[in-house]
């Protein structure tokens, strides 16, 4: 995954895609799972026996707060991701695979009851997304060749894979509504973004970057019913939903946190729009969501200097850690509901 930590990373290099695999996932159980949220952490191996990097994959009870380490796996990829199905009791994540001239980030999925690794895709660059439903896998990325961050999803039974969108449409947000079976997808033109880079007016030395217009599209599971709700451009850095509303943090500028973000609130009855300046801490790019009441988000943040995931009641703005690393680095969070 590359986070855009300046405007020609953010306007051109974009990396993620993926390529049709063949496996089938079977339920190894039925019973109802509490809303919980899977973290991927990177440290020096647990052991302290050299200088790897492993990266783990824990699960945070959402009513208890209890963490469980639930997986580990080398740090080869670019930017590790992982995502827990405790329902399905397996791991998704991703691997670097092939020499220093022709590599990729790949990803793959291992069974947490029988240990049996499965390679899933075989022509990516990167990842920057991998979200489990019960019908299908959803996931963001870049195939190799491609200039653009695709939505793509694949289904469980037929181990069919789909993309949405088009060769200049890139990806910079999403969210899904499992509950719904709804997808919500940030984008822009990788045109527009390239001629901005290219024609900046204004003084030398100074950031003139125009912002590309970031759509805010809503499609279903199929990718056949696709609606615009909203542009702006902002970068929509972030979507969240609480079953009721879309929620995107956008932001003037890459990285800019001298100036708070501004909270586009997309409401799914009225079809209306509505902002305001975001009046808590800054949450990190991505990854954020509202529990299933909708009392709560779940976010990466760094407060106090600390950075870690935090829980931020809605009412109050209230911060309460969840978990704060003392060393390590938190790569991704998700909330399953």
């Amino acid at each position: 995954m590359v986070k855009p930590n300046f405007i020609y990373i953010a306007a051109i290099v974009a990396i993620i895609g993926a390529l049709p695999f063949y496996f089938s996932i079977k339920n190894s159980s039925s019973a109802p799972t509490a809303e919980y949220i899977s973290i991927t952490y990177s440290d020096y191996n647990t052991d302290n026996t050299s200088d790897k990097i492993t990266t783990q994959i824990l699960t945070l009870d959402c009513p208890s707060k209890e963490i469980k380490k639930v997986f580990e796996f080398d740090y080869t990829s670019q930017y590790p991701l992982g995502y827990c199905d405790k329902k399905d009791q397996l791991v998704y994540f991703t691997k670097r695979i092939g020499d220093d001239q022709n590599y990729g980030d790949q990803i793959f999925v291992s069974n947490l009851l029988d240990k049996k690794e499965t390679q899933l895709t075989y022509d990516l660059f990167a990842v920057n997304y991998i979200i489990s439903t019960q019908q299908k896998i959803f996931f963001a990325a870049r195939p190799k060749g491609s200039q653009v961050i695709k939505l793509g999803s694949i289904d469980k039974k037929t181990n069919e894979i789909s993309y949405w969108g088009d060769e200049d449409t890139n990806i910079e947000a999403m969210v899904v509504d499992s509950i719904n079976k709804k997808v919500f997808i940030a984008t822009y033109s990788m045109k527009e973004a390239r001629y901005n880079v290219m024609h900046q007016d204004g003084p030398a030395g100074q950031d003139n970057f125009v912002m590309p217009l970031h759509t805010v599209f809503q499609t279903d599971y199929d990718f056949t019913n696709t609606v615009k709700l909203f542009d702006e451009h902002l970068w929509v850095r972030t979507l969240m939903t609480d079953g009721n509303n879309l929620v995107a943090l956008c932001d003037r500028k890459y990285n800019d946190a001298t100036t708070p973000s501004m909270v586009f609130c997309y409401n799914f009855t009225s079809k209306k729009v509505s902002k305001k300046p975001w009046e808590s801490a800054r949450l990190q790019v991505g990854d954020a969501n509202y529990s299933a009441d909708g009392k709560k988000i779940y976010a990466i943040s760094t407060i106090d200097e600390k950075r870690g995931l935090y829980e931020y009641d809605t009412d109050t703005l209230k911060q309460t850690p969840l978990f704060v690393p003392e060393k390590g680095f938190i790569n991704n969070i998700q909330i399953i509901k």
